[in-house]
């Protein structure tokens, strides 16, 4: 599985390894504070289940598996690719079959484990590819003849439809879903886009000829706005831009068909959680466009890029982009993988994909994620006066707080701000001058950020360089020092203890032991055995005193709070938390849909930014269309009455 380098990780090759050497010092020095107010009278959204993170799952020893079997529960999606192994190690349908009904066990053990797994149709085997050509593909592990079409249809739907109807009706896996192909923008597909669709449309029809109610989708792709052979220009994508992708020709190539996706799935590796947002405002425009319901939305990989897996900012990152698929529309993220891929007998850790080593050490990014999934219950409002990422949540009495110090290089945070929230790409920013791609020259536009050079606001890109500074000022006061982060309850000045975990670069931080071990003496293997039988997360206590708590934090660490308060129930304010309603797209030009899971709407307003309500209507329905053609550019606020629930949207 070969993962593309993200071109802005690529910009600050230089930057990344300083701030890696600096990461793994004890800072002394301070510049920074950030104060975090927890607001435990007001109550939002339910928690999504987005914080159940998802996991690739490919499990490379038996240890590993054993701990994923024995461990991990209530997990957001569990993707496998047992589909693909069992063809590739057959050499006729009768045999994969077999391979399939021996771990048909530990597939009904793996499906009650999710709500959502997802079986891969991928690498063509060779008993039914249509070339024999065994020269290795650009994808590792394939081969050429694993990415052509099959020789023939017929067989090729048969092991379709035999497959997954021994998965859903004989092992009676009701909770799986089936994507079509894995990164064919990425070589492991080299038939032709023609020959691909009817891939997938073959496929698709296999799988709903054995029941019509299985969720089917894809393509997929390693980058959302990707297309066979053609690799989208790193930043924001417009409509047209996006309109090329394999995305788009896949919707466009479904609608035509009559057949209607179930989901709609990419990766992403880029250091940058803010290209989701661009991702799913297409696929909704897109589907607005067709005047059709958009389907489930999935990021069925995503990692940190390989640079910097494995160091200190990874974990750190990693909360960031979950939080940040949170604030969305996206029902799935899977992270890939559970376990590293490759096993290197003299360095554990190899920046490679997993939660897991290979011989299962839990990382700092595996204990990171799981801090997420302790978020339950409801959201509670909070707030900070620095862009420093705090999840606070109420639940059975207990509230609890994730901070999170992330602390990337300044210059790449501006720049993915410049493009993604600025709405422009590095082509752009190459024509404009201010940046030399093929000489990987960026001095210029990293001098305007500094503040060195100064531009003026005479066109949209010299305005979104410039709204960036303040990003890349912020983290430039972060990336080398400590943080003091102050916590209050609003209206509460008791006292009252929580207890907290934090992991740092040194602090129940297992790659900082192993290296320590190392330079102990001990050998890989022993260091190994050590941390497997003796490490585990230990916690502090803090003492909030008048309701107010304090701790110093070194940048990218993050830290987990369990606060109990007590009379802390009484002080809620009511909310149904059993509905979640999606509003899309957003922004929105034209209209904005509004589809609730649950119960009836039973009438909405809408307000401006200034509070006025200038929409007011009864509606009874899951269902609603509002019309913005004509409102003004700005932000508004949509309610709804009795279910205590708003939302804010853009109309551009």
């Amino acid at each position: 599985m070969l993962k593309q380098l993200n071109i802005s990780f690529m910009l600050a090759t230089k930057t990344i390894a300083g701030i890696i050497f600096l990461n793994l010092l004890i800072f002394q020095k301070i510049n920074a504070q950030s104060t975090i107010t927890l607001y435990t009278d007001s109550i939002l959204t339910t928690v999504s289940e987005n914080y159940n993170y998802g996991v690739f799952y490919v499990p490379k020893t038996a240890y590993a598996q054993n701990q994923f079997i024995n461990n991990e529960n209530q997990l957001n999606a569990i993707r496998l690719n047992i589909i693909e192994s069992v063809l590739n190690n057959a050499s006729n349908l009768n045999e994969a079959l077999n391979l399939l009904d021996s771990v048909s066990g530990l597939l009904q053990t793996i499906s009650s484990k999710t709500g959502n797994l997802i079986f891969i149709f991928e690498k063509m085997p060779y008993w039914l590819s249509s070339s024999s050509d065994n020269s290795p593909a650009q994808t590792p592990g394939w081969y050429v003849f694993n990415t052509k079409p099959p020789a023939n249809y017929t067989d090729w739907n048969t092991m379709v439809y035999s497959i997954v109807d021994r998965i859903v009706n004989v092992y009676g896996i009701s909770n799986a879903s089936f994507e079509i192909w894995n990164e064919p923008d990425l070589g492991s597909w080299t038939g032709t886009k023609t020959e691909y669709f009817t891939l997938f449309k073959q496929t698709f029809l296999s799988i709903k000829n054995v029941n019509q109610a299985i969720p089917i989708g894809g393509p997929a792709t390693n980058y959302w706005g990707n297309n066979i052979n053609y690799s989208a220009s790193y930043g924001h994508l417009d409509f047209n831009a996006a309109n090329s992708s394999l995305i788009a020709n896949l919707i466009d190539s479904a609608y035509n068909w009559g057949i209607t996706l179930d989901f709609i799935s990419w990766h992403n590796f880029n250091l940058a959680y803010q290209v989701h947002e661009n991702a799913q405002e297409f696929i909704l425009n897109k589907y607005a466009s067709l005047n059709l319901n958009p389907p489930k939305l999935i990021i069925s990989e995503w990692n940190a890029p390989s640079a910097i897996r494995d160091f200190d900012i990874h974990k750190s990152f990693a909360v960031k982009n979950i939080n940040a698929i949170n604030n969305l529309q996206i029902s799935n993220n899977v992270i890939a993988a559970w376990q590293d891929f490759d096993y290197n007998p003299t360095n554990e850790f190899q920046n490679d994909y997993g939660l897991l080593t290979y011989q299962s050490i839990k990382k700092p990014f595996y204990y990171c994620v799981k801090f997420l999934k302790e978020i339950k219950g409801n959201h509670i409002k909070s707030s900070a006066n620095t862009p420093i990422d705090n999840i606070a949540s109420y639940n059975n009495d207990t509230l609890r707080l994730i901070v999170n110090n992330y602390s990337p290089p300044p210059f790449i945070e501006a720049l993915n701000h410049t493009l993604l929230k600025g709405k422009y790409n590095l082509n752009q920013l190459d024509s404009a001058g201010y940046i030399n791609i093929s000489l990987n020259g960026y001095s210029y536009l990293d001098s305007i950020y500094k503040g060195e050079i100064s531009i003026t606001n005479n066109s949209g890109l010299n305005s979104a360089i410039n709204n960036s500074i303040p990003i890349y000022q912020y983290y430039n006061s972060i990336k080398n020092s400590t943080q003091i982060i102050t916590i209050s309850v609003a209206g509460n000045n008791q006292n009252f203890t929580s207890i907290f975990y934090e992991i740092d670069s040194t602090k129940n931080n297992s790659r900082f032991m192993y290296d320590s071990l190392l330079n102990l003496g001990y050998t890989s293997s022993d260091a190994v055995n050590y941390i497997n039988t003796n490490f585990n997360l230990k916690s502090d206590t803090g003492v909030f005193q008048n309701g107010v708590f304090s701790k110093i934090l070194n940048p990218n660490a993050v830290m987990m709070l369990k606060i109990h308060i007590p009379g802390l129930t009484g002080e809620q304010k009511t909310l149904n938390t059993t509905n979640t309603i999606r509003i899309y797209p957003n922004p929105t030009q034209d209209y904005l849909f509004i589809v609730s899971d649950s119960v009836l709407i039973s009438e909405y307003r809408v307000l401006n930014i200034i509070g006025e309500e200038i929409l007011k209507q009864k509606a009874n329905s899951k269902q609603i269309k509002i019309d913005c053609s004509n409102l003004p550019k700005g932000i508004y606020t949509v309610q709804f009455p009795g279910l205590f629930y708003n939302r804010k949207f853009i109309v551009e």
